[in-house]
């Protein structure tokens, strides 16, 4: 028997996709491709911002190596914090989802041998998402001994998801490169880490109750929703102010791109509530990752 059973009116025939829509679910929500591609995006954007020659290599490596974590991290949830998401909940307790681990797995490792030693040396740091939902920590309490994961640290889940997509996003790009950590690098790395974190801590928002009820402390629990909306929104004027600096000074090249990302991030911090569907922050808060990418595109065709 499952220590978390599924509600009855869930069944294994909800996940037969007879619809267009129940095949976008299923191939690219449920299964974390949507937001691998996004954080992917992320990596193109560094290589456009930085002027890097264009490989696919790095992209590639960000891609498979986001789908690792992030169902690693849900598979597990399904058994130590059931999803709310019945649907979710169910894909992850499907031996399908192995394969797909599996395939990523395996193309991480092709990706690492062939690239070069620089790339595979500053990869070792991709231990601590592989480790970020697994039950490490042991720790005594009034209850007995309980195993506890990294983001069961309070207040660091969405600081540790942020701080590796950023470390990800811009120190492969760079490796693959061979570039120097230099102050336009910073600058990038600066709105990447505000970028992504204030997307983290929304889906902490989301995750808000689920989160209370399994003892995981978030920023959201800490702050309340007010609170983290206004510390995430003190972060991004704050971040864009850094920015703008360094255009005036010439220190780093204009992105209007920046401009647009931050307006993106206030808007959807302020529209969310615990009443918010949680497919629209699946779908649609995730796709926002892909915004600095998109109107970077937009403006290169419009300036052709």
């Amino acid at each position: 028997m499952d220590d978390f059973p599924l509600k009855k009116e869930t069944n294994e025939s909800n996940l037969i996709p007879f619809w267009p829509y129940d095949w976008f679910l299923n191939l690219l929500i449920y299964s974390n491709i949507w937001v691998a591609m996004a954080i992917a995006s992320l990596g193109i954007f560094t290589q456009r911002t930085l002027e890097f020659e264009s490989n696919w290599q790095p992209i590639a490596l960000i891609f498979a190596a986001a789908l690792i974590p992030y169902n690693l991290d849900r598979i597990f949830d399904s058994y130590v914090q059931i999803i709310p998401d019945n649907k979710a909940q169910l894909f992850f307790r499907r031996p399908q989802v192995w394969g797909l681990l599996l395939a990523a797995i395996s193309a991480t490792i092709v990706l690492l041998y062939i690239a070069p030693s620089r790339v595979r040396y500053v990869s070792c740091a991709g231990i601590i998402p592989l480790l970020y939902g697994i039950p490490l920590l042991p720790w005594e309490g009034n209850s007995g001994l309980r195993w506890y994961r990294l983001k069961d640290i309070p207040g660091s889940k969405a600081w540790i998801v942020g701080s590796i997509l950023t470390y990800a996003v811009i120190i492969l790009p760079l490796a693959y490169a061979g570039a120097k950590f230099d102050s336009q690098v910073a600058l990038v790395t600066l709105f990447m880490f505000v970028f992504i974190v204030t997307n983290s801590h929304t889906f902490d928002i989301r995750d808000l109750e689920s989160d209370r009820e399994k003892g995981v402390i978030t920023v959201p629990i800490i702050l309340g929703i007010k609170g983290t909306k206004i510390l995430l929104a003190t972060m991004n004027i704050l971040m864009l102010l850094i920015i703008v600096g360094a255009w005036l000074t010439h220190t780093l090249a204009f992105h209007p791109e920046m401009i647009v990302a931050v307006g993106v991030n206030l808007g959807y911090v302020w529209a969310v509530s615990l009443n918010t569907p949680r497919l629209v922050y699946s779908i649609w808060i995730e796709a926002c990752l892909s915004i600095p990418l998109l109107v970077d595109w937009a403006i290169a065709i419009t300036t052709q």
